[in-house]
């Protein structure tokens, strides 16, 4: 869930060098306040690049707290349209993973279209604070499919509790992946073998009946490596599915990928980020993350 450093033989950090990469042997997880020796932005469109070789959108996965719980700040930083990395803007966000009882998930997302978020399970009932709802995965983690139907709903604070929850298939495995990955300097593309857990987040409680479907990979020394949405052409409520599908499918930022296939026929592929266009630091410029969420959260 947390992207590393490398580190030398001092346990000093390498900057500018990637988890995947030869001389990577030892490293340990990156917190929020680090300097950063690398950043993860997403891949631009074809028609972008020359001009946007950052792409739009970074993605830090940084140890740090929510509401002073430990968790996972996985970060979504843009950068373009008078806005700028590293500075928080309107748009800017992300989602923190809390690891409980065995499990990975985040109570809480921020991003432009709904703002702060809650997601709440019934466990909430009877307890303070939040109760993860949005699952990513549970322990024992296997290269089979796992899953389970969990049951959530939206709330406007850590404390509130819904009265109804709504179900979710949710499903995820492990694997060992070519994960495709391009260097933001150059525009060098190149693929690296890393070792990949795979979420799926349906909008019902099986493939059948639900309308849309979110799908992410985590990296074993990156984090939140790449995001998908599906929706389903039949029980879609998305008005601009056919626009938005044709618009990922031309602009080619995202490519292929293992697990990366329709779930079954009739789902079609609206939007998707692949965080692995890799902006790295200089010996004497490491990079900073974007400071989210805001102070009172933590």
């Amino acid at each position: 869930m947390a992207q590393s450093v490398c580190l030398d033989a001092r346990d000093a950090p390498h900057p500018g060098r990637l988890p995947f990469e030869p001389g990577c042997e030892r490293s340990r997880p990156l917190s929020v306040g680090d300097p950063l020796p690398y950043r993860k932005h997403d891949w631009p469109g074809a028609s972008h690049a020359a001009v946007l070789p950052r792409g739009y959108q970074a993605s830090d996965s940084l140890r740090g707290t929510l509401l002073g719980r430990p968790a996972i700040l996985q970060t979504f930083d843009f950068g373009h349209d008078a806005r700028a990395f590293t500075r928080f803007d309107a748009g800017d966000g992300g989602q923190a993973v809390l690891l409980r009882d065995g499990a990975a998930a985040s109570p809480l997302t921020q991003d432009g279209g709904g703002g702060v978020q809650w997601f709440q399970s019934p466990d909430c009932r009877g307890a303070p604070g939040p109760a993860p709802g949005w699952l990513f995965a549970a322990l024992p983690l296997s290269e089979s499919w796992q899953e389970r139907v969990v049951r959530l709903n939206k709330a406007r604070s850590p404390d509130e509790c819904p009265l109804a929850f709504v179900p979710s298939l949710t499903r995820w495995r492990t694997a060992r992946v070519e994960l495709p990955w391009r260097e933001a300097a150059t525009g060098a593309v190149a693929a690296a073998p890393v070792e990949v857990l795979v979420s799926e987040h349906f909008g019902g409680a099986s493939v059948d009946t639900a309308d849309h479907l979110e799908r992410f990979w985590f990296g074993r020394g990156l984090g939140l490596a790449r995001w998908e949405r599906w929706e389903h052409t039949a029980r879609s409520r998305l008005r601009d599915r056919d626009r938005m599908a044709r618009i990922i499918a031309e602009s080619r930022r995202c490519p292929p990928i293992a697990f990366g296939d329709p779930p079954a026929e009739g789902w079609r592929l609206v939007d998707c980020r692949t965080w692995t266009n890799m902006v790295r630091a200089g010996p004497d410029a490491p990079l900073a993350a974007l400071p989210w969420p805001a102070p009172e959260l933590r």
